[in-house]
């Protein structure tokens, strides 16, 4: 019998997901709405298959956090739910130790048929990603100057990268961006992972030495 999590602070969302599921798989449905629930949900001695989670309960640019769900989960398969899809994020998201995403408001067969997919061990990303042509590299944002160290970073990483460095918010920078908050969350603990740092702090501090040349 199958043990999914639901993680989400939303409570409207949680219900209609695992009345979903209840309907539709066999199994167990567990619910939860804040990081630490989550972490204890997984460290029962009930084997859990997979974790659905929500991007707006992850602590924001928190690798500590990060770290701790990934050794709870364990091999356990886990699904990231976002407001808006992107190439970008989906990439962030698999770097961060996820096997797919899923849209927030996505119909609920496509919902049913990522979960399935992550389920039989596959990564998932929905139609709208995958039908997203490579973004041009912004005006703003030059390519690297040769000899300078990118660690990897994706263009909008890097654009990111550069608002971190001006001290700007999670807020501030899903506005200048035009994103949602919840995706900047995403590209914030990515770009921590990826540069080897403890917190935005130290990723600030960085900015300038690895954006050189391209702002």
């Amino acid at each position: 019998m199958l043990r999914i999590i639901i993680a989400d602070e939303q409570k409207s969302f949680r219900t209609v997901l695992r009345r979903s599921l209840e309907s539709n798989l066999s199994g167990v449905v567990v619910e939860v709405s804040n990081p630490s629930d989550l972490i204890n949900a997984l460290r029962s001695p009930l084997k859990t298959d997979l974790v659905i989670v929500g991007s707006r309960l992850l602590p924001a640019g928190d690798p500590t956090y990060l770290a701790a769900l990934k050794r709870a989960a364990g091999a356990v398969r886990l699904l990231l739910v976002v407001p808006h899809a992107s190439a970008d994020l989906f990439q962030d998201a698999l770097s961060l130790g996820f096997h797919g995403l899923v849209l927030r408001r996505q119909r609920h067969e496509e919902m049913l048929e990522a979960i399935r997919t992550t389920l039989e061990g596959r990564l998932y990303a929905p139609d709208a990603i995958l039908a997203v042509k490579p973004m041009a590299a912004a005006p703003a944002m030059r390519q690297p100057e040769r000899g300078t160290r990118t660690f990897g970073l994706t263009l909008r990483q890097r654009e990111v990268l550069a608002l971190i460095g001006k001290g700007l918010s999670n807020r501030e920078i899903a506005a200048a961006l035009s994103i949602a908050e919840a995706t900047v969350k995403i590209h914030v603990s990515a770009v921590i992972r990826m540069l080897g740092v403890r917190n935005r702090t130290e990723a600030a501090l960085l900015a300038p030495t690895i954006l050189k040349g391209q702002v």
